[in-house]
């Protein structure tokens, strides 16, 4: 099993196109243009949808002349390092990254005692009880900035979408008081917000639960009208976005919507997904996740309300922009889709509960 993963972790690698590795390119001298040398430490969460996120920072800041030092949160031999990103950190470490693994509340263990970094990047924690010890340690090791990635999830439910940096946020939320915290913490500081993430690297049920469906001809079961907005960004851009900011004094004490700088309607994602996997035809099915009596949560992989952000901070502060387009990335992310094997998989335990809302659907409509 663990040679097949790699097998196919590696296929994957090789498949990355060249319109991809010119934005890279061009990405990485505006991000050298606009940043100096730094020594920056990642602490880089083992799982979860930004996992990616960290690989492509070190990317970003190796290939522009930082120093970078990524830790995951975790053990080295725990079977998810087989996986996207981890079983691409070959790129990192040829780029001189130095990987290790450890824990965030003894990070000096991990790096080494007196270790110095200007920069400390925490892309693991959700609440302070785990972020707390990892800003303890910046202090430690002399960095004077920190840069937090946090969530869109943040928000609290609005009329007025999309979500702006600013717009009233949940106050118990734990990535909320560690961005308190960190406002008086003595350092400068930012947060990121992300919201859906894919790309080359990515880990999570996104775009592969429409793929799932469409290339095995099956109906795509759709919770409400289809036309709530949402918000799905390629990893690259935010791991770029956050690049901008290290060693940039303009960043200081701004939140920053990390998400793309484009939304997309749930319907509109089922169409785009299609057009990536060559589906011509395929059919949509709307229901009511309360008639049906399904836990939407488990049925679908994203919220069923309108929930998008805008990346206003960035564009204005940062000059950011994204290089990814919904297309480009969708039709990359099918080719690896096909080439992990999973498009011939055994899938039947996976549409169970599809087949539960399609006949309640039929029952009533």
């Amino acid at each position: 099993m663990l040679a097949t993963s790699r097998t196919k972790c590696a296929a994957v690698q090789r498949r990355v196109s060249h319109t991809r590795r010119v934005a890279r390119r061009a990405s990485t001298r505006r991000a050298a243009s606009t940043t100096a040398a730094s020594s920056v430490l990642v602490v880089n969460t083992k799982g979860g949808g930004h996992s990616p996120i960290g690989f492509w920072l070190c990317k970003k800041l190796a290939e522009a002349g930082n120093t970078v030092t990524v830790m995951v949160a975790g053990a080295q031999d725990d079977k998810g390092m087989n996986k996207p990103p981890f079983c691409y950190f070959d790129q990192l470490r040829q780029l001189g990254v130095t990987t290790v693994w450890g824990s965030p509340d003894n990070i000096a263990a991990a790096v080494g005692a007196g270790a110095r970094f200007d920069t400390v990047v925490d892309n693991n924690g959700k609440d302070m009880s785990t972020v707390g010890p990892v800003i303890d340690y910046a202090k430690s090791c002399g960095a004077s900035q920190f840069l937090f990635v946090s969530s869109c999830g943040v928000y609290k439910t609005t009329h007025t979408p999309p979500h702006v940096e600013g717009d009233a946020v949940k106050e118990s939320a734990g990535h909320v008081q560690v961005e308190q915290a960190l406002a008086s913490s003595g350092l400068q500081w930012s947060s990121f917000r992300p919201q859906y993430i894919s790309g080359y690297g990515s880990n999570k049920d996104c775009e592969e639960w429409f793929f799932d469906r469409l290339t095995r001809g099956r109906p795509v079961p759709i919770p409400g009208s289809g036309w709530q907005m949402s918000n799905i960004a390629h990893s690259e851009d935010l791991g770029f976005m956050i690049a901008l900011a290290v060693g940039n004094p303009e960043a200081n004490g701004h939140v920053f919507n990390c998400v793309n700088d484009k939304g997309v309607t749930l319907d509109g994602m089922v169409h785009l997904c299609a057009e990536a996997a060559g589906v011509k035809d395929y059919k949509i099915v709307h229901y009511d996740p309360d008639e049906v009596g399904v836990e939407v949560k488990k049925a679908f992989p994203f919220r069923p309300v309108h929930f998008y952000a805008d990346p206003r901070a960035a564009r204005r502060v940062l000059g950011w922009s994204a290089t990814h387009t919904y297309e480009d990335f969708l039709k990359a992310r099918f080719q690896e889709y096909v080439s992990c094997g999973r498009a011939q998989a055994d899938l039947s335990e996976k549409f169970k509960l599809d087949d539960v809302i399609l006949a309640k659907s039929v029952v009533n409509a």
